[in-house]
């Protein structure tokens, strides 16, 4: 589909109670495959542009905003373990996936599912990254495979940390790359939001105006 066909607004909609959740019925996150026919800055454009929805809607149900921590794009083929990214208590992690021949997966788990159901002390004990035996979460984790390669795609998911009384529940994710090929790309573009009480329009328009226009990719 074309990119003037997308509602970034029915996006938002459309993800919002399963990333913001505030229990375990929901998943903690989702997946949109956004079709072919973009360009990259299209592509960016959406991502911002869904940055800013999901904000009037998370200023609307918790009274906060959303604000950068980090946004950039990068060229990734690193395995990873289960972690959550380094940012605000409550925050939300958005992968912008561009078209790449590189096979990958993604796994996401649910930390909090995991709490409620086997462990009822780990989340007094809650580390960033994930050290136990992993066959603990597997009954918790969706792997997320076989991106159509030549399509753009979006993940959004909770990356929030456990804090006493918590908002939103959070969940681990982790990236493995099935074959790596450094003579190709396999570019992502990755965005930390921070849920805030703090006013940071204008510093948020000059970050996003940076990324929209610059040819950067990060290693």
């Amino acid at each position: 589909m074309e990119s003037t066909d997308v509602s970034i607004e029915k996006l938002a909609q459309q993800c919002f109670h399963a990333v913001f959740r505030t229990d375990t019925d929901q998943p903690g996150f989702y997946h949109f495959d956004l079709g072919k026919n973009k360009t990259p800055l299209e592509f960016r454009t959406i991502l911002t542009g869904l940055k800013k929805e999901l904000s009037k809607l998370s200023e609307t149900n918790f009274g906060n905003k959303l604000s950068y921590h980090w946004l950039v794009r990068f060229d990734q083929q690193v395995n990873t373990p289960f972690h959550v990214d380094n940012a605000a208590h409550q925050s939300f992690l958005l992968l912008g996936y561009e078209p790449s021949v590189i096979e990958s997966e993604l796994h996401i788990a649910d930390y909090n599912a995991l709490a409620k159901e086997k462990d009822k002390g780990y989340l007094a004990n809650f580390t960033p990254v994930f050290e136990k035996n992993e066959s603990l979460l597997a009954p918790f984790t969706t792997k997320l495979k076989s991106f159509d390669k030549e399509a753009y795609h979006i993940v959004i998911m909770n990356n929030s940390a456990p804090m006493l009384p918590a908002e939103t529940l959070g969940v681990y994710h982790k990236a493995v790359i099935v074959k790596q090929d450094f003579s190709k790309s396999r570019i992502v573009n990755s965005m930390v939001l921070n849920m805030t009480s703090e006013e940071k329009h204008i510093e948020d328009q000059e970050r996003e105006e940076i990324y929209l226009n610059s040819t950067v990719i990060s290693k």
